[in-house]
């Protein structure tokens, strides 16, 4: 037996962060060194099983399921280099992969730099970010992925594969979102900038002027959210700016950041899911209050001064089923209003009840897929807006719209791509019933050009499932908010796009070592039920 093979744990058991899907891999393995990776990938290929790479696991969907072999990269978490741009503006770092985007974060803060964006959360390694297609809430700024200078992956045939805009650059695209079947990534290099401080707003609006303010909102802030709370028929609109101030005395307090405000907001979620579904309303509302205060603050929210870190970062609350899309940002109140439309007929009829806040993001995710990446620093600070991209080039398998590129200073809501996000919690580990709301959710979100994020409990149909045609499955044979797939709409939407990322996948993973969660990738169309 390989000496790697012998280092893998027959013990393990893999929980997603929501804790909704879970599996025992046949065996488990932290390798240390990317010669393990190597061999381990080898010794895979060997012995006809497949390869998972998991990293937090923090995808509440079954992406990352697996009987056969599980990799996680926690122990190849080492900065490999810095290299400093002249200006003072910049520094591209060199990591493995492995490393946790709040390891990466505490390493950077001592170097006077920080990441140009984040997600909601630090808890990803730099390799799962990228994986899904990752995004902050900026109109200046795009995927994560566009900070990335290069990649180095280990390929199924365990060969070592150096990546970046003039060399591999189609397997380059694929690999900045990759969904675990091209290799493994253990390199990356990330164009970081100099440390920053944002200085931030939050204020309450009504949905209503939320939808008349929609066209001139979205483009003077860097960085901006909205949570909405259909029920309450408000919105928290918090906008970002950088800034060279000092930094405040202490953060926003939150009720819900307290122990005993979240245990009580999760019991009443509690009551709302498994005892009387017709309270969801009330909670949202006696939270929201709670949380924001009852009265109208647009224009007049208070300043808050904290690392860039501290401003981007959420709260996630409770374990929950989460359903996102990208769709055109200029077709965001035809969405809104027909979501809230179905979700107050809904409340009526007592057909079903959604939780709060639905997310309303934006991103610049357009691209000049230049192979030059030399940035253009002329008239720039250390706060000026905007990034300064590792990479102009777009992921094969990106789910936004495929928007015409603007600079900086000309960028309009025609550029932007919009950010839903519906979460169902699943309060102390409860089930939320999902199936009609998103049912809904998804039949609004694709009727104005939207597509689903990868990473989350998107359902789909059993008329565009590859898996379900395989099966002979129906409607009936899918628990509630079970994913079916979208297999045939995926073609559709990614057309050679699609067929590019197949082929480059089979090229560098001839004996199928990547093939892993099976039924998610069959349903899905990423993989070929003949590849089987």
């Amino acid at each position: 037996m390989s000496s790697i093979v012998g280092l893998g744990r027959k013990d393990y058991k893999f929980s997603n962060w929501a804790k909704i899907f879970s599996c025992k891999p046949a065996l488990y393995f932290q390798p240390e060194s990317v010669d393990q990776v190597v061999e381990l990938v080898k010794e895979a290929s060997n012995s006809k099983t497949t390869l998972l790479t998991v990293g937090s696991g923090h995808s509440p969907s079954d992406l990352v399921m697996t009987d056969e072999w599980l990799v996680n990269l926690d122990k190849l978490n080492k900065v490999i280099n810095v290299e400093r741009d002249p200006s003072g503006l910049f520094a591209d770092v060199t990591v493995e992969a492995g490393i946790r985007l709040y390891q990466l974060n505490e390493f950077l803060a001592e170097e006077g730099l920080a990441l140009q964006n984040l997600g909601s959360i630090t808890e990803q390694s730099v390799a799962g970010v990228i994986s899904t297609g990752t995004h902050g809430a900026s109109p200046y700024h795009g995927l994560i992925s566009q900070q990335y200078v290069n990649l180095t992956i280990v390929n199924g045939k365990g060969e070592i594969i150096f990546l970046d805009s003039k060399n591999n650059q189609d397997l380059f695209r694929a690999a900045l979102l990759s969904l675990g079947k091209i290799g493994i990534i253990v390199k990356a290099t990330i164009r970081t900038i100099a440390a920053f401080k944002i200085k931030s707003s939050e204020e309450v609006i009504t949905f209503d002027e939320l939808l008349k303010k929609w066209e001139t909102l979205w483009v003077h802030s860097e960085y901006l959210r909205v949570w909405w709370y259909p029920y309450a028929k408000k919105c928290v609109l918090w906008r970002g700016e950088r800034t060279n101030e000092p930094i405040s005395v202490a953060p926003r307090k939150s009720w819900w950041g307290t122990t005993i405000g979240r245990t009580f907001y999760e019991a009443l979620l509690w009551i709302a899911v498994n005892i009387y579904p017709p309270f969801t309303p009330i909670v949202e509302k006696f939270v929201f209050n709670r949380q924001f205060g009852s009265v109208e603050t647009h224009g007049d929210g208070s300043f808050n001064i904290q690392p860039s870190v501290t401003s981007l970062s959420m709260d996630c609350l409770f374990s929950q089923f989460v359903n996102e899309w990208a769709a055109p940002l200029n077709n965001g109140p035809e969405i809104l209003r027909g979501l809230e439309h179905s979700i107050n007929n809904a409340a009526i009829n007592h057909e079903y009840y959604v939780h709060v806040p639905i997310e309303v993001r934006c991103s610049n995710t357009t691209f000049t897929n230049e192979i030059d990446n030399t940035p253009d620093l002329t008239n720039r600070t250390t706060i000026s807006p905007g990034p300064i991209r590792g990479n102009n080039l777009r992921p094969l398998l990106d789910n936004t719209p495929k928007l015409n590129y603007a600079p900086l200073d000309d960028v309009t809501n025609s550029q932007l791509s919009l950010y839903i996000n519906a979460t169902m919690y699943r309060p102390f580990f409860t089930n939320s019933p999902i199936g009609k709301w998103y049912k809904i959710f998804e039949e609004i979100m694709g009727a104005a050009g939207g597509k689903p994020h990868w990473a989350k409990n998107f359902i789909g149909n059993v008329e565009w499932s590859d898996l379900s045609k395989f099966e002979q499955k129906q409607d009936k044979d899918y628990y509630d908010g079970e994913m079916k797939g979208f297999g045939s709409k995926n073609r559709e939407w990614f057309g050679e796009d699609l067929e590019l990322f197949k082929k480059l996948r089979k090229e560098n993973d001839p004996n199928g070592v990547f093939l892993s969660s099976k039924d998610w990738a069959i349903r899905n169309g990423i993989v070929d039920i003949e590849d089987f």
